[in-house]
């Protein structure tokens, strides 16, 4: 399945990738090389925990920032 991310806080601003079926965000991030403790993930305006199974369509990956 294609999925359509868009990327926040990254040098890449967008991309298509495939995946297989019945694989988890988790596995996206995986194989995108990110590290799922620095990113929330976004699927209609609403936030996706890393092991939800991937669904079709659009995602944005937001980097997240912290420090003290």
């Amino acid at each position: 399945m294609k999925i359509k991310i868009e990327y926040v806080g990254f040098q890449k601003k967008s991309e298509i990738v495939e995946i297989e079926e019945g694989k988890r965000y988790y596995d996206l991030l995986k194989k995108l090389n990110i590290n799922p403790e620095t990113v929330v993930l976004v699927k209609n305006g609403l936030p996706v925990p890393v092991d939800d199974r991937i669904e079709e369509g659009n995602v944005k990956i937001i980097r997240v920032i912290s420090g003290g």
